[in-house]
């Protein structure tokens, strides 16, 4: 019995952990969201010109050849312009997401903190707990930019940077999920060695 509730307290320390860090890059995610990178230019132009005005120099010249060739030329140079836009979007794209990046860790950093302080003022209470959220700040700190990108992932594919109402939803479920894993630990488990040591 003994041997079974120590497996239960571990598996209980690892999902305490695992759904601290996951809340927390979902948090994050929806009231910070990510930049996202601008949409590539539509494929490359079509050639318009018909194949049979390069037959011959008196083919290419005609009115209607010329027209053709003019248009594709006219196409050539918007689709230009369109790379060189997305390219200088890229650019700056690139730079708020190293700033975004750098605050998103210290965000991490920062409820990991936060996490294992809880933990340490819980530690009479329940070392359990204790050791839950101090796993819970490890794994913040370390995977939150990683977590932020998976939580956002929806955002990507919609190209939109802000966060939508699910975003918020799903966070609220996170947040109250992880209420209630800490509350069920703290007054329905006990510590191993509290189990061994009771009568």
């Amino acid at each position: 019995m003994s041997r079974d509730m120590k497996w239960i307290n571990r598996l209980y320390i690892l999902f305490l952990g695992i759904i601290l860090s996951i809340t927390t890059g979902f948090g994050v995610a929806a009231f910070y969201p990510q930049p996202v990178a601008p949409a590539y230019p539509s494929s490359p132009y079509a050639s318009i010109v018909p194949q049979s005005c390069y037959a011959t120099p008196e083919t290419q010249s005609s009115p209607d050849c010329q027209k053709a060739l003019q248009g594709q030329q006219v196409k050539q140079k918007e689709d230009e312009v369109k790379r060189q836009q997305y390219n200088n979007e890229y650019k700056i794209y690139q730079e708020k997401n190293s700033s975004y990046t750098r605050t998103a860790i210290f965000f991490g950093i920062v409820i990991g903190a936060i996490f294992a302080i809880i933990g340490l003022g819980l530690i009479k209470k329940s070392k359990l707990i204790t050791t839950g959220l101090l796993l819970g700040g490890v794994l913040t700190a370390i995977l939150t930019r990683l977590l932020i990108g998976l939580a956002s992932f929806g955002a990507s594919v919609t190209s939109t940077s802000s966060p939508d109402s699910l975003a918020y939803v799903e966070f609220g479920i996170l947040f109250i999920l992880s209420v209630a894993v800490i509350v069920v630990g703290l007054f329905n488990l006990k510590d191993h060695d509290e189990f061994v040591n009771s009568p």
